[in-house]
């Protein structure tokens, strides 16, 4: 328990008491347990769209993507803009990393922002399913564990770093297994057992580009890596319930 509650209150914004006995072992032992904070991120987003839908169906999708930001902090929005600002600089890999770690937003980073948030409504829009916005936040934890379980970090310290020397493939494994349960009923086993397939190679096809240009992975191509297979669940979603 006390590993849930320090990964749930680290990845949001949530009001959960800290304490004082929580330590990094607390927060590495809970990344197992990321796809069940994705699952309570999921739940209000969903009841949030179920909320407004009636008023109309653009507001609600647009009022669930928001609060998912809200909730989250923007935690992971801000890795995807560091992680395309840092890819697109044309640097070697230092100066990658130290564009990466700039507060500063560049153009790069508010492309790729705008685009995919734009891209996430536009889905949600089409789907009109519930059941897939409480699904997507839990493969996109899990797309997370998957990267942090099979790279090594880009850096020598920092929180990304000791998420990824202490994340195993033992903690992908039962963070899948996590998911599948949590989504298997609302989302159903068709899309269950697609996500569980393609979100392993998302995540493994950002750990390989990340390794390539940069030596690993970091907190926020970790976060970046989260939104992209977000996206790409609702892509699956949309597939397998069109071929059903």
């Amino acid at each position: 328990m006390k590993g849930f509650l320090a990964i749930l209150r680290f990845t949001t914004r949530l009001p959960i008491p800290q304490r004082e006995d929580t330590a990094e072992r607390d927060l590495i032992s809970g990344i197992r347990l990321m796809p069940l904070a994705g699952g309570i991120i999921g739940a209000v987003t969903a009841l949030i769209y179920r909320a407004l839908y009636g008023f109309d169906p653009a507001v609600a999708a647009v009022a669930a993507v928001l609060s998912e930001i809200v909730i989250t902090g923007g935690l992971h929005q801000d890795g995807l803009a560091d992680t395309f600002d840092g890819l697109y600089s044309g640097k070697d890999r230092e100066r990658t990393l130290e564009v990466m770690k700039d507060s500063r937003l560049g153009t790069h980073g508010v492309l790729a922002l705008t685009g995919t948030l734009l891209l996430k409504v536009a889905l949600i829009i089409a789907l009109k399913s519930p059941e897939a916005l409480f699904a997507a936040p839990v493969f996109s934890r899990l797309a997370m564990v998957y990267g942090a379980a099979f790279s090594r970090s880009a850096r020598q310290a920092g929180l990304g770093c000791l998420f990824i020397n202490g994340t195993s493939g033992r903690d992908a494994l039962a963070a899948s297994i996590i998911a599948a349960a949590i989504t298997l009923y609302p989302a159903g086993a068709a899309v269950t057992a697609a996500a569980l397939m393609v979100t392993p190679v998302i995540a493994l096809g950002v750990v390989k580009l990340c390794s390539r240009r940069i030596g690993g992975m970091t907190g926020d191509t970790l976060g970046a890596l989260g939104e992209i297979a977000g996206l790409g669940f609702l892509v699956v979603y949309c597939v397998v319930i069109g071929i059903a």
